[in-house]
């Protein structure tokens, strides 16, 4: 069975690092109602055959990285009984099961264990790797599995959705993209956007590993109330949406940082480009180029209007797999929106929902740590705005990405202030915190 550009360079990490669980995406749930388990594992066997990728192990032959499909009753739900275990222990022990690596060549690249405090009082934890899932899929195969079970248990969900795309498929209309015309054209537009730059990479704390490493943790931005409300009227004002402004003050921050005058960040966007896919579980991911250009002149506007425009103009090319540029850029940084009104599960990141007839909420433990030196994934909902910044734990310290997200606020708010500064004039202290500087070592007291 045939797997994508995107699939082979997940592999690729994969045989790198084997042991690590940087490229697993989870999606746990907390159930405050009986859970019937027979029922959930019937659930769970409809879910994989609606859903072949997951139930697909990859191997390597003399061709290369290859595919093949388990049969469904090969993926089975994993109950671990936790009676007594505390609410911090309960997170923790779903936050082990969703860093278990996979054995890609052995096993399928999915799993769902529920872990059980009491009858009416779990944890359903469902974990993919990289290589069958993305951010969207996993909330599909949360919303598909349930589904299943409502169906079963006299609360269905309504019509069924439509049958998902098949996987080789989207592979072979990738195939006859990147060798038509216009997936030349488009091969050609990224060379041109990527010419000359390198991947932007933030001045490290320890030099870095001679073998990638794939060591991560987690620290948020979160924008105020205050803050968020002017970044919506400050874009809609100027016809920039809120991610284009987060993205072009996040690469303010990459050049004051240490990142230079000119580099590249990674986009990750979607590739579900036909109703097909837009209902299947996958990896429909591709990765624009964005590039960071400074002078002393440049203003925060002018970066921020250069992202709009650079994202207008790169969706149109998004079809094309970066990573078959050749040469091209391997990002050591990358950017992301997460828009919760616009997940396959509605409400689930503001509070309890019903899933299947069970009462359930988001159980968000950390995932995805290490995958580059930093991934930012921006979540917009409701509330505003959060952004978790993962990163690479063998090259930074804590307080180095903490200084970093301090950095691009003081960015954000200058840039809603007076967006014609120029990124060099920006104060990256108060004045006070500046004087207190200033008098150290100099006898001042």
């Amino acid at each position: 069975m045939l797997i994508s550009a995107g699939q082979e360079a997940l592999w690729l990490a994969h045989q790198l690092d084997p042991g690590s669980s940087a490229y697993n995406v989870v999606l746990a749930v907390r159930l405050r109602d009986p859970v019937r388990t027979d029922v959930l594992q019937d659930a769970l066997t409809a879910l994989v055959v609606r859903h072949e990728l997951l139930r697909s192990r990859f191997s390597v032959t003399d061709e290369g990285p290859s595919r093949r499909t388990e049969p469904a009753a090969t993926v089975r739900l994993d109950v671990r009984e936790v009676p007594g275990a505390g609410e911090a222990e309960l997170f923790r022990l779903a936050g082990l099961a969703g860093r278990e690596p996979f054995r890609l060549a052995r096993e399928s690249a999915f799993r769902a264990v529920l872990l059980r405090r009491a009858a009416d009082d779990a944890v359903l934890v469902t974990v993919t790797h990289h290589i069958v899932s993305d951010a969207t899929s996993q909330w599909l195969l949360v919303r598909d599995l349930f589904a299943e079970y409502g169906a079963r248990t006299g609360h269905p969900a309504g019509a069924a959705p439509a049958p998902p795309a098949d996987w080789d498929e989207q592979v072979r209309a990738e195939q006859d993209f990147v060798a038509s015309p216009r997936g030349r054209r488009a091969a050609a537009h990224w060379r041109a956007v990527c010419g000359g730059l390198d991947a932007a990479a933030l001045p490290t704390d320890r030099p870095r590993p001679p073998q990638r490493s794939l060591n991560g943790a987690t620290h948020e931005v979160v924008l105020d109330p205050s803050a968020a409300r002017r970044l919506r009227e400050a874009s809609a004002e100027r016809s920039v949406t809120p991610f284009a402004w987060l993205l072009g003050t996040l690469q303010a921050a990459l050049h004051r940082s240490g990142c230079g005058d000119g580099f590249l960040v990674g986009c990750p966007v979607t590739t579900r480009f036909t109703p097909g896919s837009r209902q299947a579980v996958g990896y429909y991911v591709n990765a624009l180029p964005v590039a960071g250009r400074f002078t002393p002149a440049t203003t925060l506007l002018e970066t921020v209007e250069s992202v709009r425009g650079q994202l207008s103009t790169g969706l149109a090319h998004a079809r094309h797999p970066v990573e078959l540029l050749g040469g091209g850029p391997q990002f050591r940084i990358s950017c992301t929106l997460i828009a919760a009104d616009r997940l396959p599960i509605g409400g689930l990141y503001e509070g309890l929902v019903r899933l299947g007839g069970l009462r359930a909420e988001l159980c968000d433990v950390p995932q995805q740590e290490g995958q580059l030196d930093l991934t930012v994934e921006i979540l917009q909902d409701a509330r505003g705005f959060r952004a978790v910044l993962r990163y690479n734990t063998d090259l930074f310290d804590a307080a180095t990405v903490e200084r970093f997200g301090a950095t691009w606020q003081r960015l954000i708010g200058v840039s809603l202030d007076a967006p014609g500064t120029r990124v060099a004039d920006v104060a990256l202290v108060d004045e006070d915190d500046l004087e207190f500087l200033l008098t150290l070592g100099s006898g001042a007291s």
